[in-house]
């Protein structure tokens, strides 16, 4: 059983785990009082939150676990890149070993499962478990601009530029903090937004993505729908090949949201003979590749994938593309500004913009 499957259980008050319901819902409102308290104490300043004469796009969410945060990551870093900018993704590294802040290389158990796909994909990425040092280490090494991946709740950096990315399948975590529910801080939290992505929009009916729409604006910040898609296919080693012929796939995955990867691939046209679910973040064992070396047609994630990279044969896995209609100009158009501003208060002492002695 997942760690997440223990814990529907419990808010579902199922059988003896009824008994389980107090004390979460207990520890769940002193998370989010001890949240609270947290946001209140930067937004009052006793605690400071660094300003960086660069840009530096967060891009976090407001539950744990999948949101589809990740390309959206990609996307902005590829609109930096687009703009002439030298951006570098600054990362915890979640799930590796190294403190960093270093740059990352595609090695999953020392920089973690998304660093290393960030790596293996071309983009500058800086794996550091303190963000803000991993920041001024990419200012540093030569970027003129950061995307700080999972820094909604990281208030030590005040971000040029605020994403939210709201999953419409269960976008307030259940209701509750956790660990009864999935929120990493009460929903007011969206106040400190500059925007906010509705993720897989294409996924849901037009009925509950108005209903969500019509919530978010009573916060008075843009609101964008993403549609989430697949580029091509990936084998083992990464490399571009054809999707699975057989319409009969077996799928597996230890990601935080992965209903929303069966629906993907349902969507797709394919039918699941198997579908196996690990924790977020499974680390693979010799037994788990034993396990899933018998199945017939195996499809999983990049996340998955990277961490089986010539251990499981005959495994492919989708690249997903995010596209957001305005989002683009949205955040070039806050970072021009930002550029503006500075560029009058130096003088012109700034570079210009793509001019870079990136050393990675």
């Amino acid at each position: 059983m997942s760690l997440n499957d223990f814990r529907l259980k419990v808010l579902n008050r199922e059988g003896l785990y009824s008994l389980l319901y107090l004390p979460f819902w207990f520890l769940s409102k002193l998370y989010c009082s001890l949240s609270a308290l947290r946001n209140y104490l930067y937004d009052a300043g006793f605690f400071d939150s660094k300003t960086f004469g660069f840009p530096v796009i967060s891009v976090g969410n407001l539950v744990a676990g999948g949101s589809g945060k990740t390309p959206l990551v990609e996307s902005v870093y590829l609109y930096l890149e687009e703009a002439g900018l030298t951006p570098a993704i600054v990362t915890r590294g979640y799930g590796g070993k190294e403190k960093g802040p270093a740059f990352a290389l595609p090695e999953p158990e020392r920089f973690g499962d998304e660093a290393s796909v960030y790596a293996l994909k071309g983009y500058r990425a800086v794996v550091s478990k303190n963000k803000l040092k991993g920041i001024e280490f990419a200012f540093k090494e030569g970027a003129n601009a950061a995307v700080l991946d999972d820094g909604f709740q990281y208030r030590k950096v005040r971000p040029t530029v605020n994403l939210v990315a709201i999953d419409p399948f269960n976008p307030f975590g259940d209701g509750h903090c956790l660990p009864l529910g999935l929120l990493r801080e009460p929903v007011g939290g969206l106040e400190r937004a500059d925007a906010f992505v509705i993720t897989r929009a294409n996924l849901v009916s037009p009925e509950r993505l108005d209903s969500l729409e019509l919530y978010l604006k009573t916060f008075k910040k843009p609101i964008f729908r993403a549609e989430q898609q697949f580029k091509f296919w990936v084998n083992e080693e990464f490399k571009r090949v054809e999707p699975p012929q057989e319409r009969e796939v077996d799928l597996f995955c230890g990601i935080g949201n992965p209903q929303q990867f069966l629906k993907m691939i349902i969507d797709m046209g394919y039918s699941v003979r198997n579908y196996i679910v690990f924790d977020d973040h499974h680390n693979y064992t010799g037994e788990d590749i034993k396990r899933l070396s018998q199945l017939k047609n195996p499809v999983t994630t990049e996340k998955d994938l990277i961490k089986l990279r010539g251990r499981l044969k005959g495994v492919r896995a989708p690249v997903l593309k995010l596209d957001a209609y305005g989002l683009k100009e949205f955040v070039l158009g806050n970072i021009k500004n930002l550029e503006e501003s500075k560029e009058e208060e130096l003088e012109g002492e700034l570079a210009p913009s793509g001019v870079s002695n990136f050393k990675a």
